[in-house]
């Protein structure tokens, strides 16, 4: 306990040395004499203070100097007021203005990047035009498959007529398949050729 009764003094004595007044005054007085329950670490944006929280009375203290300095704040005693300025140490921006020729080179690299991705949509595009393609054709030969699988003559052996109704049901449940596959790549596409209208509207303003 002696080791909490020193970090109460001291944290009185910092208190009033960091505040410069008699702001702390009374409750200061209020503290003297009380035991100090604990500490605690205090830690700010993950980062521990030098300088512990005490608990005295149920209350948690912290040492306000050493927060308010942690977060870039301004402290200031008016009296029995203490200001805490969380601008003090912001400092407004100064805008940089570019000369022609950085202006010149910056809209060179904008354009040349919506180009670049230009080129990267239409080769997405093409590869889903191309899945888009093979499975068309693939719908072609199946509905082909079905067709002949109909028309051909009824036979009487028990074993072909189960192959056959096998290959029906094969085809069917394939062009199934491809027709949820063609609804798929068709709206992509359509979101690629969106994705590109777009882009070249840009690339035609930055060129005004």
């Amino acid at each position: 306990m002696k080791k909490l009764a020193h970090l109460l003094s001291a944290f009185i004595i910092g208190a009033i040395v960091a505040t410069a007044g008699s702001a702390f005054a009374d409750q200061i007085k209020s503290m003297v004499g009380q035991t100090v329950a604990g500490e605690y670490t205090v830690k700010v944006n993950g980062s521990a203070l030098a300088e512990n929280a005490i608990v005295v009375d149920g209350k948690a203290h912290v040492p306000l100097r050493a927060v308010s300095d942690s977060l870039g704040a301004g402290v200031k005693v008016d009296g029995k007021t203490i200001q805490i300025d969380t601008q003090a140490s912001v400092k407004p921006s100064v805008e940089t203005k570019k000369n022609p020729q950085q202006e010149n080179e910056a809209k060179q690299v904008y354009t040349q990047n919506i180009e670049a991705m230009i080129v990267s949509t239409k080769s997405n595009k093409a590869f889903w035009e191309g899945l888009l393609r093979d499975t068309e054709d693939s719908q072609v030969k199946y509905n082909k498959r079905i067709d002949e699988l109909t028309n051909l003559p009824d036979s009487n052996d028990p074993i072909t007529q189960e192959n056959r109704k096998k290959s029906l049901t094969h085809a069917k449940e394939m062009i199934e398949e491809n027709n949820k596959k063609i609804t798929e790549y068709k709206a992509k596409i359509a979101k690629y050729n969106e994705d590109i209208a777009k882009l070249e509207v840009k690339l035609e303003d930055s060129n005004k």
